[in-house]
């Protein structure tokens, strides 16, 4: 019960700090929202300040303009240097170009020119005098006219502005309140002043520019010039409200008290000089905030309760599936009794004793993960595995890691590695392949694996690139950089046979399959060869040149120990059928099987023992052991040249009537299953141990051996014209059951009976 309290209040205040932390976190934010809000007003007034700056500076860079344009228009400096006869003309001209210059003008409402000499004014629509303008046509605010020629007309003026007043248009009746703005003509001339040019800039323009800031936070907003002098206000003060902190920066923003209240100030200056303030008060910007706080607060306090009142429910709940497990856990113990410690500490314990148990058995499984993986790529290869079935998890527990699309089998055999080993064992070979597997490992660079396939063999599955022609440079490159090292570096002399590209796991087994089919044609190419599949598979089955008229001319000539005549057969031979590069690989083989046959025959019609001829070594591997047809040929001279040898040295006739009588003796009974060593010496009257002598010394061949070859012949007849089973053939020749027959067979001619059915079936087929 101790444990129940601990751990459900634990649970409890867990959930309750899970509560606090966004309350707290709500009343930092909070704490932190004023000032945040309070900037990015700033921000805002600011930015808003400098669009309006932007406007009104593009504007007035067109008075700027249009002041030029009205300056150094020549009808208008001509009213200045004529005589008053010649300027009636003048002046209809001068309107008329005044009333061309205006179109443009964004914010000016009226402007016109004063000729200070005959005090004329000159509008786009009129030209009057002075006073009769400014009485009775435009007043400019309450000034008389001599106020007007004071304030505007005289003196120097460069761009002068004078604050907002009321005037009249020329061609309204309305009054309107504009900013004047004063410049001196001919430019630049200040003692030689003979006119000035006035324009009105339109105050409503501006405003409209300036109530957007206005209206969106109720601000007060000010554009004063380069001395300090109020031209326009939003609040219709002519003043600003004390001395302002703008500051040295020509924009930027702060805070300040005024009459004991805090306001917001935002400034920027213009390219004319003149600036642009907003001022608002701060409790504007925070009103809204003041009013959400007091229903915040209310919240707080209701999710505070409703929150703990929701913690201890949750921390109830949370509790019971911690019983139920300790409950588990327990029921899995031996003690069968609840620790000493709370449920935390027992659950604790108990996963990491779990968790120890499934590393140590992790550990176990990695081990023997090299060895899965290279049992499933062999099954892969052969074709023992369905790729599309596998478990991505499986092959994650493999450490498979095939990152490209495509794929590409390569085969590596070592023809020749005596320069490299010192003796023929296994331990010497399993260095040999240590060497290849390791080289090849390096070369492929984690992008494929490596697998022994057979003793001097290696199976690289390689995995490149994501596009076939970069799969393929890559299998190129490193076929041939694999070739090299071998050779030059470790004195190995290797065959190589690649497969197509192929995608999918799927694609490894279709290539071993092309790249075996490769690797055949290395009797064509010879050993040490480079074979790809793409260079084979357009090869079409043709048929060797071996008639038996050949055959026999070729045992003739062994049987009569002419060694040359045979070797000019041979090589005749060799020329027609392997040198022209036309035969598949099969074909090559079934070649050299038919003249392996041939010689075959021979040593048995000569009663010679190959083994003998060749110190031990069998005359089939002797000669089918060499991976090439070159190869093959050469031993299959040294063979035919040593039958010449022994036929040109050893002939005799002594007991050829007793040998041809003992055979036509086995030939007779051939089938009989009691045909033995034992019977025929009964039936000669002579002892088993001198038969067995007498034959073998006469034949080269021991009895028993010559019985067995004998009743093989007659399965080679019945497998080729007869359909019996295996069965059937085994017990007509004298075998109990096909096991003993097929073990035989396959010993004396190379292949199984199946196999030699299959090839000559095949070759009638293909004849007929």
């Amino acid at each position: 019960m101790r444990r129940k309290k601990n751990v459900f209040w634990t649970l409890w205040l867990s959930y309750l700090l899970v509560l606090l932390i966004p309350i707290t976190l709500s009343v930092y934010l909070y704490s932190n929202i004023k000032g945040t809000m309070v900037e990015n007003a700033n921000r805002s007034n600011l930015a808003m300040l400098e669009q309006v700056r932007q406007v009104v500076d593009a504007q007035m860079e067109e008075i700027d303009r249009l002041t030029t344009q009205i300056a150094m228009h020549p009808k208008l400096q001509a009213l200045w240097n004529l005589s008053d006869g010649e300027r009636y003309l003048e002046y209809s001209e001068a309107v008329a170009a005044l009333k061309h210059v205006r179109l443009g003008a964004g914010l000016i409402g009226e402007f016109y020119i004063h000729y200070r000499d005959r005090d004329i004014v000159i509008t786009p629509s009129m030209k009057t005098d002075a006073r009769t303008y400014f009485e009775k046509i435009s007043p400019y605010g309450a000034y008389s006219v001599d106020e007007v020629r004071k304030k505007l007309l005289t003196g120097y003026h460069y761009k002068t502005f004078w604050p907002s007043e009321s005037t009249e248009w020329s061609t309204s009746t309305n009054s309107r309140n504009v900013i004047a703005t004063a410049t001196t003509l001919p430019l630049g001339e200040s003692d030689n002043a003979r006119a000035t040019l006035v324009m009105l800039i339109e105050e409503q323009h501006i405003f409209e520019l300036l109530h957007r800031i206005e209206s969106a936070n109720s601000a007060s907003l000010y554009i004063v010039d380069e001395s300090g002098q109020v031209i326009l206000s939003t609040s219709g003060q002519r003043a600003l409200p004390g001395d302002l902190p703008t500051g040295d920066s020509a924009s930027g923003y702060r805070s300040f008290q005024q009459n004991g209240e805090e306001m917001m100030l935002s400034y920027t200056s213009g390219v004319n000089g003149w600036s642009y303030i907003s001022l608002i008060p701060k409790d504007v910007v925070l009103k809204r905030i003041n009013e959400i706080t007091n229903w915040v607060v209310t919240m707080f306090v209701i999710v505070l309760l409703v929150g703990t009142a929701a913690a201890y429910w949750m921390a109830n709940r949370s509790y019971s599936p911690i019983r139920d497990m300790v409950s588990a856990l327990l029921s899995g113990n031996a003690e069968k009794t609840p620790p000493e410690t709370n449920e935390y500490e027992f659950i604790k314990s108990s996963i990491a004793r779990n968790l120890a148990e499934r590393d140590e058995m992790k550990h176990k499984l990695a081990d023997h993960a090299p060895v899965v993986r290279a049992h499933f790529l062999t099954r892969l290869l052969n074709g023992q595995t369905e790729s599309k079935s596998i478990d991505p998890s499986s092959i994650d527990f493999m450490g498979l890691h095939l990152p490209h699309k495509l794929n590409s089998v390569v085969l590596v055999t070592c023809d020749d590695s005596s320069q490299f080993r010192r003796e023929d064992s296994e331990e010497e070979w399993a260095l040999v392949r240590f060497v290849l597997v390791n080289l090849s490992s390096g070369l492929i660079d984690g992008n494929g694996y490596v697998v022994e396939t057979e003793r001097n063999q290696l199976a690289l599955l390689l995995n490149l690139a994501d596009t076939e022609e970069e799969a393929k440079r890559l299998r190129d490159q490193l076929i041939a950089d694999l070739k090299t090292i071998t050779s030059e570096r470790f004195r190995m002399q290797i065959s190589i046979a690649s497969s197509a590209i192929h995608s999918g796991l799927q694609g490894f087994e279709r290539g071993y399959r092309e790249a075996l089919s490769a690797l055949d044609y290395r009797i064509i190419h010879g050993v040490g060869s480079i074979i790809h599949y793409e260079q084979t598979k357009e090869i079409k089955d043709g048929y060797y040149q071996y008639p038996l008229e050949v055959e026999i001319k070729l045992s003739n000539f062994l049987k009569g120990g002419e060694f040359e005549q045979a070797e000019l057969l041979l090589d005749d031979l060799f020329e027609q059928n392997i040198v022209s590069g036309e035969l598949t690989s099969e074909m090559g083989k079934f070649l050299v099987i038919d003249l392996l046959s041939t010689v075959i025959k021979v040593l048995h019609a000569l009663k010679l023992d190959g083994k003998e001829l060749l110190q031990g070594i069998d005359p089939i591997r002797y000669i089918m052991d060499n991976a090439s047809a070159q190869e093959m040929l050469q031993k299959t001279k040294e063979l035919c040249r040593l039958i010449c040898s022994h036929v040109n040295g050893a002939r005799t006739d002594q007991g050829d009537l007793l040998n041809e009588r003992i055979k036509r003796y086995i030939g007779e009974r051939v089938l009989d299953n009691n045909l033995s060593l034992t019977s025929i010496a009964d039936h000669f009257g002579m002892a088993p141990q001198y038969i067995s002598g007498f034959f073998k010394k006469q034949n080269r061949v021991n009895l028993n051996e010559y019985i067995v070859d004998m009743r093989i012949q007659v399965a080679k007849k019945q497998l080729a014209e007869t359909n019996l089973t295996m069965m059937q053939i085994a017990q007509n020749i004298g075998y109990a059951n096909d096991i003993g027959f097929i073990r035989v067979f396959k010993k004396l001619e190379g292949i199984t009976p199946g196999k030699y059915r299959e090839m000559i079936r095949g070759s009638e087929s293909k004849n007929a």
